[in-house]
């Protein structure tokens, strides 16, 4: 019985009814597994458990909410996984700065080969995306949905080589 006497005159006070205390740091209610005491009741700044994987930040134990900090928050052995409030980052595979938006990933930071951008259109031409200049080429280089606009020219057919055209036959093209 833990009472501070020597109960069964071994000049021992209290043995065997010890329990092992985890310090508390950080005040998360996890306790750092390297720090360690031994007292019959929990000593204040001390936890039952050793649960703790960072004692120093009060964010980061066992259950909490994984963020982008840098710090293992939920205590599962890796840095801002599965993060609440990481990016959305979007595959750029012609490197043009414009990432296509049915291939992206959840990240804290742009992995290589992804940006923050989802408006290219045809993610495999470093000429296409919507700040490109529309040219005429039967594309639709600035991802605008529209192909060769405010450059086709109405075009009238000189069947007689007069140089005056058919008003009725016409045709749409750049040149």
């Amino acid at each position: 019985m833990f009472d501070g006497v020597d109960n069964d005159c071994d000049e021992e006070t209290d043995e065997g009814v010890m329990s092992t205390w985890y310090q508390d740091d950080d005040g998360d209610s996890y306790g750092d597994p390297d720090s360690v005491t031994e007292a019959c009741s929990m000593p204040l700044g001390y936890v039952a458990n050793d649960d703790d994987c960072d004692d120093d930040e009060p964010s980061a134990h066992p259950g909490g909410v994984e963020v982008c900090d840098g710090l293992d928050n939920d205590c599962n052995g890796e840095e801002d996984d599965d993060a609440v409030d990481a990016d959305t980052w979007y595959a750029d595979a012609d490197a043009d700065g414009f990432g296509h938006a049915e291939d992206s990933i959840e990240a804290c930071s742009a992995p290589d080969g992804f940006v923050a951008d989802a408006t290219d259109c045809h993610d495999g031409d470093t000429t296409i995306h919507t700040d490109a200049e529309e040219v005429c080429d039967d594309v639709d280089n600035n991802c605008d949905g529209e192909v060769d606009e405010d450059l086709l020219s109405t075009w009238y057919r000189d069947a007689d080589g007069d140089s005056y055209g058919d008003a009725f036959t016409t045709t749409e093209e750049c040149e």
